[in-house]
């Protein structure tokens, strides 16, 4: 029988869960937090962070149970490894050594995973990652305290990963574009692994300060004003300017991929995109206006039954932290 899995993702002003029990989903749900809650991917105050974990799971109606945390890319440590084919054991041993120039003399005071991408030739091509123990304890103690027990660990692109193996007929090459509130992250995926990244700083906040200096309040009813579209200020034309500067962007990483890659590889034609900026239907067309590419709604990457639209914008990447043991 499945068992059920609680996805998290704790952004930097919003927090989203998604409950799965083998291929449904029982629940998406996200939540502001307080201001000054999380800065740079760290919980400030972790009893505030519990006691906000466990209101926003009594009002939804979520049960505790074990969780997966999507580790924010401030706190986890992302790279390509090859080394030669080993045992689980022996990676144990090895991986600490590719993280030197990061970790350095702290390399025990790290934790290790990775995704075995491909074997050829008496080599391994692995996509590992190492996060801080103590900040992983950290997190596994303020879940504790909110009725869940903290299962899994895991950076974006591996729970993106997990949501792409389950599905058959994905894009050969596919971009994956989340617009949050203080930055825009674009994950690029080619034959089910992940081969770049890139982070813009054009996002919501951006789009908040711009409504703020046009309509002369504050960045905080700036933010709910684009929210709720009122007057239609998300199309207003003012906007064109901050929407355009993140398409551009987000064009120079496609064709920096496209230009690295072989001239007989297709270039990549697909986006899907996600995150609450993503729900800003002037943006997407700005976004596809200077790409070129076929845009899809997240949804079509998660393959789960009981997935709403809007929920899985904000939540999708939290699903993908849920499915890793389904």
């Amino acid at each position: 029988m499945a068992s059920k899995l609680i996805g998290i993702e704790i952004g930097s002003t919003t927090v989203k869960l998604t409950v799965v029990k083998g291929n449904q989903v029982l629940a998406m749900v996200s939540a502001r937090m307080p201001e000054g809650l999380v800065r740079e991917g760290h919980v400030t105050t972790p009893a505030a962070m519990t006691t906000f974990l466990k209101n926003m799971m009594k009002e939804n109606g979520i049960r505790g149970g074990q969780c997966a945390l999507v580790l924010p890319p401030q706190i986890a440590v992302c790279q390509h490894v090859t080394l030669p084919v080993m045992s689980e054991a022996e990676l144990k041993l090895n991986l600490p050594f590719e993280f030197k120039d990061y970790v350095g003399k702290d390399a025990e005071e790290y934790d290790y995973d990775y995704i075995v991408v491909g074997i050829h030739d008496g080599v391994m091509d692995l996509y590992a990652a190492a996060a801080r123990r103590s900040v992983i304890e950290e997190y596994w103690s303020i879940f504790k305290k909110a009725g869940m027990t903290l299962k899994l660990a895991m950076p974006a692109e591996m729970a993106w990963l997990n949501l792409i193996a389950r599905q058959e007929n994905l894009p050969k090459k596919l971009a994956i574009v989340d617009i949050g509130h203080n930055s825009t992250r674009v994950n690029i995926f080619a034959d089910g692994n992940f081969v770049m990244g890139k982070d813009i700083e054009f996002a919501g906040q951006l789009f908040d300060e711009t409504i703020a200096a046009e309509t002369h309040v504050d960045a905080h009813v700036a933010r709910t004003q684009k929210e709720a579209n009122i007057n239609k200020i998300q199309s207003a034309e003012f906007m064109q300017q901050p929407y355009g500067a993140l398409a551009i962007e987000i064009m120079k990483t496609v064709n920096f991929y496209n230009y690295s890659t072989s001239a007989e590889d297709k270039p990549l034609q697909d986006l899907y995109y996600c995150g609450g900026g993503s729900m800003i239907e002037t943006l997407r067309t700005a976004i596809i206006k200077a790409t070129g590419l076929t845009p899809h709604h997240i949804t079509r990457l998660l393959n789960l039954e009981g997935v709403s639209g809007d929920a899985a914008l904000t939540c999708g990447i939290a699903a993908g932290a849920a499915v890793q043991t389904v």
